[in-house]
């Protein structure tokens, strides 16, 4: 089961081991180098802080998620942890329709990668746009890189990374998010010797 991003649930103890195993197991796949076992334990853990917390009746999906994500990276699980993060909270997930015949879309949502608070916001966005596209490419390796990924929420994205400017300035920025998907799609798909490089869209500018 793939919990549903921004839900509230109400989970007793062992249901919220259950479902993170499964999660992690599921999600992580081939990136997770923990024991069945040892990834139960770890739920346990996200479990137990959870009950210290006095958070276990009623559990916001994406904050069990970052617990479990969090709970990887310190046990040396980096990719696994990435990899949860991502899809446990919807930042990417196959659309619901097809580009064309046979070829499948994925659509990540530009909009969760923002960050506030007068971050260094255009860095930040940029450098983790880079480190999603690697985490999230083997989705592309039984298609051999045919496919698409499609980008929602540019226009939000776009004003939240470059405030009070110009339409023309806005509508650049769009275009160098497409050119840094579509130079590191066609970087991955070399190093991983696809066939062919998934289409970048923009989905809703």
């Amino acid at each position: 089961m793939i919990y549903k991003p921004d839900s509230r649930m109400c989970f007793p103890d062992a249901a919220i081991v259950t479902h993170l195993s499964g999660e992690v197991a599921q999600i992580c796949g081939k990136d997770l180098l923990l024991s069945e076992e040892n990834v139960e334990e770890l739920a346990h853990a996200v479990a137990r802080f959870l009950r210290d917390q006095k958070r276990e009746d009623y559990v916001e999906s994406n904050y069990l998620v970052m617990l479990a994500s969090r709970a990887l990276s310190s046990v040396g699980e980096g990719a696994a942890a990435r990899r949860l993060l991502l899809f446990g909270t919807g930042l990417i997930r196959p659309a619901e329709w097809e580009v064309t015949a046979g070829r499948e879309m994925w659509v990540l949502d530009l909009k969760k990668m923002t960050v506030r608070d007068d971050a260094p916001l255009e860095l930040l966005f940029f450098n983790s746009l880079n480190v999603v596209l690697e985490s999230i490419a083997d989705i592309w390796d039984e298609s051999s890189g045919k496919g698409a990924l499609g980008l929602r929420h540019v226009h939000a994205a776009v004003s939240s990374l470059a405030g009070r400017t110009s339409v023309d300035e806005r509508t650049s920025l769009a275009r160098e998010i497409k050119a840094v998907c579509d130079g590191k799609l066609e970087q991955v798909g070399t190093e991983r010797e696809w066939s062919g490089v998934p289409e970048v869209l923009i989905l809703d500018l």
